[in-house]
């Protein structure tokens, strides 16, 4: 863990252990992880086990015992939970995930156990949490290859939307264009990215979440592509993002239809890719 943050959790640890509703707690990601470790950028994030996670959400005055802070607010999180993201004096940032305890199992495969996979440090413990953590975080994890129906989904939600970025686009609506190129297919991008990166080193592959680390994990020509494929708010740079995103994501597409032997949808590609080239 960074020095930095040490102040924080040690506040926290102590205005935990004598808080009634709370009865469990304790850091993940990247001040936790074994590998890709905390520096002077990262965030500090807790999980928090408590009763009534609205004394937490709804108010932030729990806080002066922790630290002095200048910016609060509620966001949504994995699993359908909320955090509290917070940024404390010195600008270090630390996001408190309220999780209610009798919701304490969910955390249990998906996401949630990858995370704990790579590292995380109790502060807080009144009910047994020490016992129960690695039972959770060695449960063996399914297949993360795509299966043929997961793969066609995928590429034909990426090859409509890049007939919907193109009518928007001509239409006039830049930021709805470039939203969609840069948002909405990006991620569609990233998943295909991170498909191609399992197929072609195993289903074990480790591909982070939300394109943590991409330029670890990923092929050095999809990278070197990637700087072709995000538009400036202008409809000749969306378009050219769009095609080159298009471009990409086909070469991605196809070397895994080829290693993983899948059908490639060549229709809705076809169709999509000369409809938008003669439209735009």
């Amino acid at each position: 863990m960074t020095g930095n943050f040490q102040k924080i959790i040690n506040n926290f640890t102590h205005w935990g252990k004598n808080c009634d509703n709370l009865h469990a707690a304790l850091v993940i990601g990247s001040q936790a992880r074994t590998d890709n470790k905390a520096d002077k950028y990262s965030d500090l994030d807790i999980i928090m086990f408590v009763d009534d996670p609205a004394l937490f959400l709804a108010s932030d005055q729990w806080l002066k015992d922790i630290g002095e802070y200048h910016i609060s607010f509620i966001e949504n999180t994995m699993g359908g939970l909320k955090e509290r993201r917070v940024l404390f004096g010195g600008a270090l940032d630390v996001d408190f995930i309220i999780v209610p305890t009798d919701k304490m199992d969910a955390l249990g495969g998906g996401m949630a156990t990858e995370i704990l996979q790579s590292g995380y440090r109790i502060l807080v413990d009144k009910i047994g949490l020490q016992e129960k953590l690695p039972l959770i975080s060695t449960e063996k994890q399914p297949s993360a290859l795509p299966t043929q129906q997961d793969f066609t989904n995928l590429t034909n939600d990426f090859w409509y939307h890049s007939v919907w970025t193109a009518k928007k686009l001509k239409r006039g609506e830049i930021w709805a264009a470039k939203f969609c190129v840069d948002s909405y297919m990006k991620w569609q991008l990233l998943s295909i990215i991170e498909h191609h990166a399992r197929t072609m080193h195993g289903a074990e592959y480790n591909t982070w979440y939300g394109g943590r680390f991409i330029d670890k994990w990923a092929e050095p020509w999809i990278l070197e592509k990637l700087a072709e494929c995000f538009a400036h708010y202008n409809k000749d740079d969306i378009k050219n993002a769009l095609l080159a995103t298009m471009d990409l994501f086909r070469m991605v597409a196809t070397q895994i239809a080829d290693k993983l032997e899948f059908e490639y949808p060549y229709e809705a590609d076809n169709f999509a890719t000369t409809w938008v080239r003669r439209f735009i």
